[in-house]
């Protein structure tokens, strides 16, 4: 059994997939370890493009699935042949910077208790993507959201500090193979955002929890699967994700506080949209299409759950 292996699932990644295993050759290499490109049936050659780079390593394996079985699907396929102890389970759309692998595997060594441990991911510019989160129940979400009240969220935390929280956005999760398995593996009933912290969440009821290493960096483009697949509904998936985790999860009455703040929030962005129309140009959520949109989302009957 390896020590470790790197796995990332690639659905049509031609422009971010090399750029991720090239910074992981050498290291994955030195370490002694694997990496596995998993294709969730790729139609624009990028898993042809990546055998034929890195093919003839005997540290690279590409697995291709005759369908996209999703994140959820196409992780736990993989994941259950993996003859390693610990994995780093990686997007297509990350480059890991220098040392970042072996800090992330010291800490796996240093800490045998912890569910999923993350790094410290950075936008393409290098400046910091916020990556730590409270588990999206209504009452944490008020508070991300509320001026001041907003500082206490695990969201604006400083991220300079080794440190537990509920969960880590998934870019990069390390963990241990038999306290992923042990927890069941990914929530399929998710294809695509929050399968993540559904499974963070189901670790810390078994006393897993999540740990932040911000001395491992790691850039991470966001989203470039999902854009693809979903266009300019991405946004929108959250909310279907998040309504998804609540009814696994919440407490009574959790969807229906969750519909009336994430109502109040996306008018107020309508409104604001409207009095700025700067704001539309940037950013999505501000138009008057996103906002019907989210609203037939959050208030529709009898609404069918995605997959």
């Amino acid at each position: 059994m390896k020590k470790f292996a790197v796995l990332t699932l690639n659905w049509n990644g031609e422009q971010v997939l090399p750029a991720m295993i090239e910074s992981l050759a050498e290291p994955v290499e030195r370490l002694g370890g694997e990496l596995i490109v998993f294709d969730n049936n790729s139609s624009d050659g990028s898993d042809e493009a990546a055998f034929l780079k890195w093919g003839d390593k005997s540290w690279f394996t590409l697995i291709k699935s005759k369908k996209n079985l999703g994140f959820a699907g196409g992780a736990n396929k993989a994941i259950k042949d993996i003859d390693a102890d610990i994995i780093v389970l990686a997007n297509s759309d990350t480059v890991f910077l220098q040392n970042s692998l072996s800090l992330l595997l010291n800490a796996a060594e240093r800490f045998p208790e912890a569910g999923i441990i993350g790094p410290r991911l950075l936008w393409p510019d290098g400046t910091l993507q916020r990556s730590l989160r409270d588990f999206p129940f209504p009452g944490n979400l008020i508070i991300e959201h509320i001026p001041f009240a907003g500082r206490k969220s695990a969201k604006n935390l400083p991220h300079t500090l080794e440190q537990k929280v509920d969960w880590l956005v998934g870019a990069v999760m390390v963990f241990r193979k038999n306290i992923f398995q042990s927890a069941g593996g990914f929530d399929e009933d998710f294809f695509f955002y929050h399968e993540e912290t559904e499974l963070q969440y189901r670790l810390s009821q078994q006393g897993f929890q999540s740990l932040f290493i911000p001395q491992a960096e790691v850039i991470h483009v966001e989203g470039a699967s999902a854009k693809k697949l979903f266009g300019r509904e991405t946004y929108l998936k959250y909310i279907q994700a998040k309504m998804k985790f609540l009814r696994k999860h919440g407490y009574t009455g959790s969807i229906l506080f969750f519909r009336l703040f994430m109502g109040v929030l996306q008018g107020g962005r309508l409104v604001a949209g409207l009095i700025n129309p700067a704001l539309p140009r940037k950013d999505i959520r501000y138009t008057a299409s996103y906002c019907r949109r989210a609203f037939f989302e959050l208030f529709q009957r009898n609404r069918r759950d995605y997959k």
